[in-house]
């Protein structure tokens, strides 16, 4: 396999300037545009930004769907553009493909264009940074918080979690159309909110940990916090209603108010804020080829945020946490997610294994070992059965 990138702003973020306190870091990206058919302006928007050509990666369902209409308004905008589809995992090799796709496109290449989910946003921004322009992200679900990050999850071949990358900006522009938004299965949707949920958890325990540091290597920020606590706020009003909007095809306030909440309150308020236990046992469920084959990534932290919360002791929030996803149709036990631990002991250690090694796990406030986990995982499971 190749290396990633070797960029690490870790080095230069986690510096003690006056030798004694670390730095607050806050990160966003330069533009968010939401609205209803805006795709049909992506042309006209990159215009104010940069001239000349465009690279655009597409999965192959959005190109069928939408391709017509991003090179249209990127030709009405006097924007040369070139294509091709995502292959469907976000490895360096895919990466690596695509870079050298546009570089050998025969045309300029001034900024890339991502447009699907997160794994293909995900490919994108590692090829932006390969080709040294920046990136614009189009997501067309409100799945995940990935589109405003300045910051890749690198998989292998088979899906499990090996990595991150990191870019050295935010994307210049990240755009959502809400059109698009309603189309897709709203199990996408509620799996947005189960991957924004954990935002304000896990800012919070970061915040309140003096040795956590975000993705980047600042500490968080009072806003970064007070974002993610806004996020979770909104989910828990707008998160039935929302539903209800795409599932009645009614065009409503709700909708709008979720994909925020999914994709740029949660995106800032993690990148910003820092991540912690939820997203730990979230990246150690991949290593099951299972989970991550038939889980969407946000059903995964769901389960994250109840063995976060348990292992910090905070049942009633545990309790409200599982009532909103019961409400909403995420998981609240194993057995939700198709993983029996009782007959899967084995795989058990291992997802709690893979756990450990993701660093943001760390930053619980308390020392965290194999056996400490396994048992919060397994009467997090407990509890989710309690309440379902």
């Amino acid at each position: 396999m190749k290396k990633a990138v070797t960029l690490d702003p870790n080095k230069t973020y986690q510096k003690l300037p006056d030798h004694r306190e670390p730095i607050g870091l806050f990160v966003s990206p330069s533009q968010y545009i939401q609205g209803w058919g805006v795709i049909g302006m992506l042309g006209e928007y990159l215009s104010l930004c940069i001239s000349g050509g465009v690279g655009v990666v597409i999965t192959p369902g959005r190109y069928r769907v939408l391709g017509d209409r991003i090179e249209k308004s990127l030709s009405d905008a006097g924007l040369l553009a070139a294509h091709t589809i995502f292959q469907g995992e976000s490895t360096l090799a895919e990466a690596e493909r695509i870079a050298a796709f546009f570089r050998k496109s025969g045309q300029p290449v001034n900024a890339l264009v991502g447009v699907g989910g997160g794994k293909c946003l995900d490919a994108a921004r590692m090829a932006a940074s390969r080709l040294a322009v920046p990136v614009v992200t189009v997501p067309t679900t409100a799945s995940t918080d990935a589109p405003t990050a300045a910051h890749a999850v690198i998989y292998n071949e088979q899906g499990v979690f090996v990595d991150l990358e990191f870019c050295a900006t935010n994307p210049l522009l990240v755009l959502v159309d809400l059109e698009v938004i309603a189309e897709a299965p709203p199990r996408y949707l509620v799996a947005g909110m189960g991957d924004a949920f954990s935002t304000f958890y896990e800012a919070r325990c970061c915040m309140e940990n003096p040795a956590a540091r975000t993705t980047r290597g600042g500490r968080p920020t009072m806003a970064a916090l007070a974002i993610a606590r806004q996020c979770r706020d909104v989910l828990m009003e707008y998160g039935v209603a929302a539903l209800e909007e795409i599932k009645g095809r009614r065009r409503g306030e709700a909708l709008g108010r979720i994909a925020e909440a999914n994709i740029l309150l949660s995106g800032i308020g993690f990148e910003s804020g820092g991540l912690a236990g939820a997203h730990g046992v979230a990246q150690g469920l991949t290593v099951c080829e299972d989970l991550h084959r038939n889980c969407l990534h946000g059903e995964l932290v769901a389960i994250g945020v109840l063995a976060q919360l348990v292992m910090e002791k905070r049942t009633q929030e545990a309790a409200q946490a599982a009532r909103f996803f019961k409400t909403v149709g995420l998981p609240l036990h194993l057995d939700q997610i198709g993983f029996d631990p009782a007959r899967r002991g084995a795989d058990l250690d291992a997802i709690v294994r893979s756990a450990l090694g993701v660093f943001f796990i760390r930053y619980e406030p308390f020392e965290l070992t194999a056996d400490l986990l396994k048992a919060a995982i397994l009467e997090a499971d407990a509890f989710g059965r309690s309440m379902a």
